[in-house]
């Protein structure tokens, strides 16, 4: 028998345990450097050393503000809101549903209130700081960048060309700050005011949103209609890759290879738990499908599928089903979410049908802690949020996994030594840690070659085959047909 190292396997989960957190910092920088190469060298392959220099450019500084300058700005309104506003409950999240309201546990109502609009001002701000700069700022840097290079060559080699290449592309520039505006319905800022009240519950709706704008930013200052195209069609198809891809990858393969995406602290947590149960797997698969007691459906819930625990006791008592032991679970498996501000506990109805069950993985305990290391104890502290689907999700996880170790265990006794034998915390952690990379790699691959490859070629067909000189000099008219 072959002894699971425990620090090498702690570090695992960890380091794990960080690639699969998408407001991580390391995951993140790692899929910005490949983009930033990748998009790098397909420009290379273009534009040569002129558009290769424009595009690390424009990457290399969106990708830093997204890795520090976001952060940065919140950190900033924090401590204006702290110094000059006096609030001291920004760190208490906005979202919630039918089991969690942070923002509720603070007691005045001026005080939430005035913390409620200055976080909602503040993430406005953020957007549209962030809009304005890697949207309108940074292009137009960058462009006078490349324009400055193209001048100093033209110089260098001597090379006149037509006066009226110039005169164009200032008409040009002229025309689209005649047509477009900003001032009227419909425009970024009008977007981001509509959809922001969902910014801070939704990850994927915050960084959307935030793009929206950079891309019209982009696509407003673009000196093509080539350019244009090229930053629509790459942006968009970017937020996709940026948000989902990588999710996507690591549901596929754990459903074409039947296995169950859970997260490696919940790993952990599962092999603590089935040491001690010490039961054969055929045993635990019997466990896992024990009917659930008829009683459950005679509980009624409100409209959003919860009930109060004092509620859930009354109606125990007049069903004429109560004993302690099921009042005692009930307030076990309350505390899976912080108590109510009013100092009430609550019940979900899935967490109702745990009470009702006899199976192992019902166990309040090991629920609690299982979720509770899978969300790094943010799904039991009321100042933060995790909503309950998410928590549901994690549970499921655990039968799942279970299920896993138990059809392969059959008749053996599932304890410490057969985990150990079969390394089955070593073997999973390794399988979560290929997906994983895997679904990074399928993101890098769409961001670094598929995308900039993609965007090239129908804005080839598109607008004709046009060198980087001509979409940076904004000429329309080209001697070069699509040669497709």
């Amino acid at each position: 028998m072959i002894p699971i190292n425990i620090n090498t396997t702690k570090s695992i989960i960890n380091g794990l345990s960080v690639l699969k957190d998408p407001s991580a910092t390391i995951p993140t920088a790692v899929i910005e450097a490949f983009c930033t190469s990748g998009r790098t060298y397909q420009s290379y392959k273009r534009g040569g050393k002129l558009e290769a220099k424009e595009r690390f450019r424009e990457e290399a500084t969106c990708g830093f503000f997204w890795l520090f300058g976001a952060k940065g700005l919140n950190k900033l309104g924090d401590y204006i809101g702290k110094k000059f506003f006096g609030l001291d409950y920004l760190d208490v999240d906005i979202g919630r549903d039918e089991l969690r309201n942070p923002f509720s546990y603070i007691s005045s109502d001026k005080i939430r209130n005035k913390t409620a609009v200055f976080k909602f001002c503040k993430i406005i701000t953020s957007i549209i700081l962030t809009t304005g700069l890697l949207g309108f700022v940074v292009p137009k840097i960058n462009h006078a960048i490349t324009k400055n290079t193209m001048e100093k060559n033209k110089e260098k080699d001597s090379i006149q060309k037509p006066k009226i290449a110039l005169d164009d592309f200032l008409l040009y520039c002229q025309n689209k700050q005649n047509t477009i505006n900003f001032s009227g319905k419909n425009t970024p800022i009008d977007f981001m005011m509509t959809a922001s009240h969902y910014l801070e519950n939704n990850n994927a709706c915050r960084l959307i949103s935030s793009d929206a704008g950079m891309i019209v930013g982009r696509v407003a200052n673009s000196r093509h209609p080539a350019e244009g195209f090229e930053y629509l069609f790459r942006d968009l198809c970017s937020i996709f890759f940026y948000n989902f891809s990588t999710f996507l990858a690591v549901m596929g393969l754990n459903k074409l290879f039947k296995t169950t995406n859970i997260h490696p602290k919940a790993i952990e947590q599962v092999c603590k738990f089935l040491e001690n149960n010490k039961m054969s797997g055929n045993e635990i698969i019997r466990n896992l499908n024990l009917p659930i007691d008829t009683s459950f459906e005679k509980i009624g819930f409100e409209k959003n599928g919860t009930i109060l625990l004092s509620n859930f006791i009354d109606k125990l008592k007049t069903l004429g089903i109560y004993t302690e032991a099921l009042e005692q679970r009930a307030r076990q498996m309350s505390t899976l979410q912080p108590q109510l501000s009013n100092g009430e506990y609550i019940l979900s109805r899935a967490q109702v049908r745990d009470v009702f069950s006899q199976s192992i993985t019902a166990d309040p305990k090991f629920l609690k802690d299982a979720i509770n290391a899978a969300t790094g104890g943010r799904a039991t502290d009321k100042r933060k949020f995790v909503d309950a689907k998410t928590c549901q999700n994690i549970r499921e996880s655990l039968d799942g996994f279970i299920k896993e170790i138990a059809r392969k265990a059959g008749d053996s006794v599932v304890d410490k030594e057969y985990l150990e034998k079969h390394k089955i915390l070593r073997n999973a952690l390794c399988r979560t840690t290929v997906y994983q990379i895997a679904g990074m790699v399928f993101s890098i691959f769409g961001l670094a070659i598929l995308i900039p490859r993609l965007q090239i070629f129908l804005s080839q067909k598109l607008y004709g085959k046009k060198s980087f000189e001509d979409i940076a000099n904004g000429n329309k008219k080209s001697d070069n047909k699509a040669a497709f």
